[in-house]
């Protein structure tokens, strides 16, 4: 309630609402106060933050896809298809390079973290492009580019997963297995539900609306349930449901009529209060920092290196393919600014449920807390030098 009532202080202090609710469930946490414990809660503690992570990505992503205006995704095609086209593979290989020479991890792991912390996170990135802040000093442009590809990429996320956790557990049929149940099914057929269903959602919508069936008040009424539905049903179909929530609600934002940015922005602040801050506390009530100790001390840096290399090196290399897009203040904003967090925190719980290997929740939850931390600390001052250099041009 605290953190929801001073979000904007506490934004403009850089101190966003995802590392305070990770340091108060730190603090009361076992490893420090020791009020309430992860075990406390009575259900298995991967379970349990699987759960929420994956319902908080649905509402989550949800907002992210309809934020974006009305054409952005014809008029936006070639952001897209180079950020996600080249740059997720890009950013997954230069990771996978890092951990692998860093933490001397076989291969495999190694490419099992970097795919968990490839993806830019939705849920994380929402405080920062959001709001009268983000309104006032990062350009449209650039906000909306980052929440476009942080939504395609999380879902997708799932595909890059998937590959070193098949090679773990049954490396004999880890490509065939890939290519027939993951992509096919999982990942396409998530892509024809989504669509299918945003569309008719929206036209539901759009009907209820002009025979005056809803009220305004309604629409967020509408939004949270309508994330969870498609989460749910895309996850009773067997699909990679969390892709199938994005391009249902950008399908469903394409159909429905055009609504202002600061209506959008009430969705994201329902997010926040009633999504994001708890899940951020449960992590840090979990936080395994026993584990952490047996990790090495080399591993700290090492993830670091990983998280903003991934992305420092990827957007620059591929600068010259949308040079006449984004400008080089905008270019650096956009290499540093790619948070890791739920979508990390949902795939490191699900690949430790398929593999059994403790250290995988170990590694990334390290990733997303120095993520959380380094991105947190650095987004005020960015958006307001991304603001002066703006300024300074014009």
């Amino acid at each position: 309630m605290v953190l929801s009532l001073f979000s904007t202080l506490f934004q403009r202090l850089s101190l966003p609402g995802p590392l305070l609710a990770l340091a108060f469930g730190a603090l009361i946490g076992p490893y420090a106060v020791d009020v309430i414990r992860i075990e406390d809660f009575g259900v298995p503690s991967g379970t349990l933050l699987e759960q929420a992570a994956r319902a908080t990505l649905a509402v989550g992503l949800t907002g992210v896809a309809l934020r974006l205006p009305h054409g952005y995704w014809k008029r936006n095609i070639r952001w897209i298809s180079v950020i996600i086209g080249l740059g997720m593979l890009a950013m997954l290989a230069v990771a996978t390079g890092v951990l692998a020479v860093g933490l001397g991890a076989p291969f495999v792991m190694a490419l099992l973290i970097a795919a968990i912390i490839t993806p830019t996170d939705p849920v994380v990135t929402t405080p920062v492009v959001t709001g009268s802040m983000a309104e006032e000093k990062i350009p449209k442009r650039v906000r909306y580019n980052l929440s476009a590809e942080s939504g395609i990429n999380d879902g997708l996320g799932y595909l890059f997963v998937m590959l070193p956790v098949l090679l773990m557990i049954s490396p004999a049929t880890a490509w065939q297995d890939l290519l027939l149940k993951v992509v096919l099914w999982e990942v396409l057929g998530a892509a024809v539900f989504g669509a299918v269903i945003g569309y008719l959602l929206g036209k539901l919508f759009v009907l209820a609306k002009n025979k005056h069936l809803m009220e305004e008040s309604s629409y967020l009424g509408f939004v949270v349930p309508f994330g969870l539905f498609v989460l749910g049903a895309g996850k009773l179909l067997g699909t990679d449901a969390v892709l199938a929530v994005f391009i249902a609600a950008a399908v469903f934002g394409q159909v429905i009529p055009q609504r202002d940015e600061s209506q959008e922005d009430k969705v994201d602040d329902a997010v926040n209060r009633f999504f994001l801050l708890p899940v951020f506390m449960l992590l840090g009530i979990a936080l395994p920092i026993a584990e952490w100790g047996q990790l090495g001390w080399a591993a700290p840096a090492v993830i670091i290196a990983a998280i903003l290399g991934r992305r420092l090196i990827t957007v620059w290399a591929l600068r010259p393919l949308f040079s006449n897009l984004h400008d080089r203040s905008e270019t650096f904003f956009l290499s540093w600014f790619a948070p890791v967090g739920v979508s990390a925190l949902f795939y490191a719980t699900l690949a430790e449920r398929h593999t059994g290997n403790p250290d995988i929740f170990a590694y990334a939850t390290l990733a997303i807390t120095t993520s959380v931390l380094i991105h947190g600390l650095s987004s005020a001052p960015l958006s307001a030098w991304l603001h002066r250099q703006h300024a300074a041009r014009t």
